[in-house]
This record gives C-alpha cells, structure tokens and sequence, in this order.
C-alpha cells in the first residue's frame, strides 16, 4: 500500500497527534533496518543456500501472518508455527512482516526447526523451497497475498482469525484479496462461527477452528511467585480482577470505570498492549483501583495471573468482538482460576466461563466466582475444558481435514 495513503488511514483511526508519533517512530525504525535490507540485496544467494539446505527433502511449513515475531502477544500464528515445528522431519519458516517489533536481516532462528523469514526476500528466493519433500502455506494476512506467487507450494491453508475491520488501513483491494483466497486456498480455516458463515459460500473446504491455549505452560506454572512490583500495589484491595491482551477501542473501558467506581476496594490489574489511543480513557479516570502494566513477555504472564483472584475478558460486543475466539480464554482455563467475561458469542459454549451483560451483573457474577474460586468440581471443569482446547489439538485437526480425513 502506498505510505502517504497509509499513514491518511492511520490519521483518520488515531487522530494527528498519534500519526506524528508513530511516523517519527517508523523514520526510526526504518534507519534500523537500514543495515539488514542491505545486507538481503547483497546476499540473496546466501540466503537462498541456506533455506535450499534447511528444506530439502523435508515437510516445509511457510506462516505468513499479519504480525511481529517479536510483538509483546504471542497469539495464533505463533502458537500455531511453533507447534507444525515439533514435528518430525519438519522446517518451519514464520514469515515477519518487520512492521515494529522485528529487525533482522533474511534469517533469523527461533529453534532448529523454525525460523524467521523476511517477507521482502521471499520474492528473490521463494524458489529454494522446490527442494522440499511438500510445501504447505499457513496465510492470515490478505496484504502478502502476492508472496504466493513466489512460493512453490503444494497447499495452501487461508486463516481467517479477525473481522477485517479490525485494521486499519482495510481497503476494498484488501477485502477483494481476502475473498480471493478464500475461494482458492485448499482450506479455509475460521476461528469463530460469525467467520464461518461468511466464508461457506465460497470456500473450498472449511473449517470451524477456535483459538486455543498452551495448557502445558498455564498449568504447570499454577502457584508460580507472583510479580514482586505487585506486592505493596495489591495490598489494599480484597479483589484483584485481571486482564492481559489488547487495550484496544474493543475493550469496555466504561465498565471497568464503572465497576472500579462502585468497588473501591476492588482493583482491576490491567497488562495491556496498547494496540491505539484508547487507553487514555482509563487514564483520565484516574483511579487508584485501576492498575496498568505494559504488555509483558510471554514467560511472565503466569507471574501476573497469580496476583489475579478473577480473570477477566471485559470487551464491548461489536461486529469485531462477535468474531473472536479469545486466545487468552484457553489459557484461563489452563491457569484454573476463576473466568468472567462479557456476552462473546465464542465464549457461552463453555461451561467453565462465567459472562455478564452489565455492570450490576459483572459485579453479583464477581462475588459468586469469589466464593466458588476453590471449589474443585469447578477447577476440574476448567481443566477438562482447557484440555480440549490444546494447539496441539488444533493443528492436528487442520491438518487432518486438509490432507483429506474427517
């Protein structure tokens, strides 16, 4: 997409004042990776050896997301490419949109079976891949949908995770690319029904896919120390309401305004990635009872969930959120503490997750998960369900229904 059309999309979502910034932050960025983007225009050939090398003969995974490696949320596609690499005889390539978190030149190793793959040398030595046994493409992101033509693959797998409007810069070419791959990928795979519904019609093949959890890492990390900076921060509340994730215009700021307002000796522990310029919302509140970190890595999410009494998904219902499978849901469960969220559609099928509609309701429901948080029927449910809801599971399933079983 054209820069000066991109940055009038951005202007016109976060206001002036927030297109200044992340300019002078993408100016920044961009002297970075000055040395990398050289280094890819000098060494093509080398670059092409080494992927020739990794592949051959070799079941080869491309990932082709709309986000970072490196962002502070690890969601589906990392979730997903870090599992197809703990299969045997596998290469796995994750490849980097380098919008603001990466910054490498060609390859970058994440593990001996995965790595990071720049998009802008796909173009130059998408043909290396030729030399694996299969090529199968996991595509999330219609504006990379010209890499393909690049890519000797055998499959291709198209994941619809989000509502388009989602982004942005969404444009009428990237809806007309969106509904193109659709009709020609091998599979298309939905992470929630409102998704499925609309791709039916002309999809190939489709599958029903909601987002999972890494139970293994949740629930072996229960009872883990809580972050020490919580200690003094947490000490006057009686309850601790938690969330981590996107603070995003998706997030019902007014609720937990509303809620922290009437519950004064309750706190909201928010660890958000602050996806636009909402959050000032909860900043100009100013409560002492709302509490913010910055997004955190992965590894240290437990040690915030064991400050939480209740976990929390206080999101707004809107077109976006009717078409969300919440990754975090899943790691709720694994975690085993209490779950509390709005009315999302993709959240009342389970029978471990607690949703509200209001305020008043938010706050009885709170009080009930409070005094049933130790029951063990409960936390058995949660582990049944969080069992069930595994990555493993989940790129088990696409793969059988892609490779033609049921």
């Amino acid at each position: 997409m054209n820069l000066i059309k991109k940055a009038m999309l951005f202007c016109k979502k976060e206001g002036i004042k927030n297109t200044l910034v992340r300019t002078s932050e993408k100016i920044g960025e961009a002297i970075l990776r000055t040395p990398g983007i050289l280094k890819e225009k000098l060494a093509a050939d080398h670059f092409y050896r080494q992927i020739e090398e990794k592949v051959s003969g070799k079941q080869v995974y491309i990932v082709i997301p709309c986000i970072d490696w490196n962002i502070p949320l690890y969601q589906r596609p990392h979730q997903i490419a870090t599992v197809l690499s703990a299969r045997p005889d596998t290469q796995v390539f994750f490849v980097s949109d380098e919008y603001r978190y990466d910054n490498f030149a060609g390859l970058s190793p994440v593990n001996p079976q995965l790595d990071l793959l720049s998009w802008r040398i796909v173009p130059k030595i998408g043909s290396a891949f030729s030399k694996a046994r299969q090529v199968t493409v996991f595509m999330s992101w219609p504006r990379h949908a010209d890499l393909l033509e690049h890519i000797p693959y055998s499959k291709l797998v198209y994941e619809y995770i989000d509502d388009l409007s989602l982004f942005y810069y969404y444009t009428e070419d990237m809806k007309n690319k969106h509904y193109e791959l659709i009709r020609d990928a091998d599979l298309t795979v939905c992470t929630a029904r409102a998704l499925l519904e609309d791709a039916k019609p002309i999809a190939k093949k489709v599958l029903l896919s909601p987002n999972a959890g890494d139970y293994d890492f949740f629930h072996n990390n229960r009872g883990c120390p809580m972050e020490p900076s919580l200690t003094d921060k947490l000490k006057p509340y009686q309850c601790v309401l938690g969330y981590y994730g996107c603070l995003a215009s998706w997030f019902d700021y007014e609720l937990v305004i509303e809620v922290a307002k009437r519950k004064p000796q309750w706190c909201f522990l928010l660890v958000g990635y602050c996806f636009d310029g909402t959050i000032s919302r909860l900043q100009e509140a100013a409560l002492d009872n709302i509490i913010l970190y910055p997004a955190q890595p992965y590894r240290k999410l437990p040690s915030f969930v064991a400050a939480f009494d209740i976990q929390t998904i206080p999101f707004v219902i809107n077109d976006i959120t009717k078409a969300t499978s919440p990754v975090k849901l899943f790691e709720y469960m694994a975690a085993g503490k209490p779950i509390l969220t709005s009315a999302l559609p993709e959240c009342l099928q389970y029978r471990s997750v607690t949703t509200y509609q209001t305020p008043e309701e938010f706050i009885e429901k709170a009080n009930t998960l409070l005094s049933v948080r130790e029951n063990p029927d409960y936390i058995a449910q949660m582990d049944t369900e969080a069992k069930h809801n595994t990555w493993e599971a989940r790129v088990n399933e696409i793969l059988t229904v892609l490779n033609g079983g049921n």
